[in-house]
């Protein structure tokens, strides 16, 4: 690796460059990307999902936040690039670094994969930076880079997705128009998906296609390899007046526009943004937002992937419980036996994500990914933090359990129940629809705080239909402060406080939630949290002393109801170890 990164600081030098930015993402501003879009990873040794490098004549340089600062101190070294800690004191934000690099800083990097956000960004920072678009550097240097396959599309019927596309269609026309634009851009794929009801499997774990379309108030043109689409698609985009073109036909077309396009700049790339004569940017993108608020079908679908998803991982559970320290496991063979038992499900599809499994002093490292060389043996003692999720025909699901594999330590014990308390405090509140993330965050972090505790990574994110396990608008971290982030009925959101000392153990307990209409009063609409998630907490991890009546009552509760859920598909040892796991305390 380190070889990668002096063969593009030999360039860097060669061609006068004074920064060249390598992103984590592909041409859509996607979180999760295919091998070919990885060339972050290749350079730099670093496997996170987020992150970005910068590369100097003599430097490189990873941006990252607090869950990967453990996971990235190791990875680097080879590589022998610096990590730069976001959020810390003592570290410059990237733009600002690459402002102080020269007067006129020459910054290359590939227009593609640069979001327009970032660039304009970038441009305030720094009015004199001079930009360069550059990838065949990346090209000649990794020689053997992977291609984008081409899988096949799927429709989603009217029964699955719950609203038609002819609909969709219509509303985002009517919301384009409201915002004073006759043409929108729908860039991310995700939402791509949405609006047309597709799903695919062109990036692992995220039901996606690589596309995009452009939608007028009389027309829409998608943009997509046509080889995945089949007959029954065809006929659909035919009823609905969708015309095909070629995935790379979209610069070309962005040109030929003349009136005002409504643009997310944020997954928007700078290449295809440059073509645009007018854009308009538009701080919550309308197809966002009305892919966040589930409709009834996806709503009543959600909540039947749930009790699939409870019935495989509580089996998992009873053989972890009834089998550690008996049997030879370790972080890798666990992992693969949890996506077994969910297989059994005839409605299984895909995971929802790499399986975070860690043990002792790796679950410590917020997105762990185990490996060979860092696979640890599970023994009967400690903490095992498990963070999983699974595609189901039905939809999407994402749950963090940790495990007691034998006593704790006191230590262990009081941080478990800390976290489960945080936990509780979110899934308990009553709060106004449209409340800003950062507003609940302050509420589960709560009983942390007050034993000195915390945690660096957000409390809650959003989940798709049967699509990408992280998805917003909504996000519930201390950094979502404007409305742009707030949490409305319907939402699907994710309830995922931990505590992590490092080179010791770490702590997650996270269920997905469904945000409901409680009530209405002068003072406007309330919601509450609907816990979706169906599987016990360890109890064995659990200090009782430590919970108030209320906390006691809501986790006696919530085990009721996982009881009620699942026992009547589960038989034998599964089900009299479901009892047990949700007793009453």
């Amino acid at each position: 690796m380190k070889e990668h990164i002096e063969k593009l600081q030999k360039y860097v030098e060669e061609q006068g460059i004074d920064a060249y930015v390598v992103f984590t993402s592909d041409d859509h501003g996607s979180e999760y990307v295919v091998d070919h879009f990885k060339t972050r990873a290749f350079l730099s040794g670093f496997t996170g999902s987020a992150g970005t490098l910068v590369v100097t004549k003599d430097g490189a340089y990873l941006w990252t936040d607090g869950r990967y600062f453990i996971q990235a101190e190791a990875q680097l070294k080879e590589s022998g690039t610096k990590l730069m800690k976001m959020g810390e004191p003592d570290c410059p934000a990237l733009t600002k670094f690459i402002a102080d690099l020269a007067e006129s800083p020459v910054v290359a990097f590939d227009f593609k994969t640069a979001t327009v956000d970032f660039v304009e960004y970038l441009k305030n920072v720094c009015p004199s930076v001079k930009l360069v678009d550059d990838e065949k550097i990346i090209d000649e240097i990794w020689t053997e880079r992977p291609e984008v396959a081409c899988s096949k599309a799927y429709y989603l019927d009217d029964r699955a997705s719950g609203e038609s596309v002819e609909s969709k269609l219509a509303h985002l026309r009517e919301d384009t128009k409201h915002q004073g634009c006759n043409v929108a851009l729908v860039s991310s794929l995700d939402d791509f998906a949405w609006l047309f009801n597709l799903r695919g499997s062109d990036i692992e774990y995220n039901p996606v296609n690589y596309a995009y379309a452009i939608v007028s108030q009389t027309e829409a043109a998608v943009f997509i390899d046509k080889r995945k689409i089949d007959a029954k698609i065809a006929k659909v985009f035919e009823q609905n007046g969708v015309k095909t073109f070629g995935y790379d036909e979209v610069y070309e077309y962005a040109k030929s526009i003349k009136e005002v396009v409504l643009v997310d700049k944020d997954k928007t790339n700078y290449a295809l943004f440059s073509c645009i004569e007018s854009a308009k940017e538009t701080a919550l993108f309308p197809t966002t937002s009305r892919k966040a608020c589930k409709n009834p079908v996806e709503i009543r679908n959600i909540r039947k992937a749930h009790v699939e998803d409870g019935i495989a991982v509580v089996k998992f559970m009873r053989y972890l419980k009834e089998n550690v320290g008996k049997e030879e496991m370790s972080e890798i063979s666990l992992a693969d036996k949890l996506e077994a038992f969910r297989r059994e499900s005839k409605n299984f599809l895909d995971l929802s994500f790499d399986t975070i499994c860690g043990y002792a002093s790796n679950g410590a490292i917020v997105h762990y990914s185990a490996t060979p060389e860092t696979n640890k043996k599970v023994e009967k003692k400690g903490l095992l933090l498990v963070d999983s999720g699974a595609q189901y025909r039905y939809g999407t699901t994402d749950i963090t359990r940790t495990f007691a594999l034998g006593k704790l330590t006191k230590e262990e014990k009081r941080a478990f129940t800390l976290v489960l308390k945080s936990h509780i405090a979110l899934a308990s509140t009553v709060f106004p629809s449209g409340t800003p993330g950062a507003r609940l965050d302050a509420i589960a972090r709560e009983p942390l705080y007050e034993n000195g505790m915390d945690f660096k990574h957000g409390t809650g994110h959003g989940v798709g239909y049967l699509l990408n396990v992280h998805e917003g608008p909504q996000n519930i971290s201390p950094r979502a402060t404007t409305w742009k982030y707030a949490v409305y009925p319907d939402m699907v959101t994710s309830n995922e406080p931990g505590y992590y000392k490092e080179g010791a153990f770490g702590i997650r307990h996270e269920n997905l939630v469904l945000s409901v209409e409680k009530g209405k009063t002068e003072y406007g609409t309330f919601c509450a949290f609907e816990t979706l998630t169906l599987v016990p907490f360890d109890l064995d991890g659990i200090d009782a002393k430590l919970l108030t009546a209320d906390e006691k009552a809501w986790l006696n509760d919530y085990h009721k109801t996982v009881f009620d859920k699942l026992h009547k598909s589960l038989h034998g040892k599964d089900l009299l170890f479901l009892a047990k796991a949700t007793r009453a305390i």
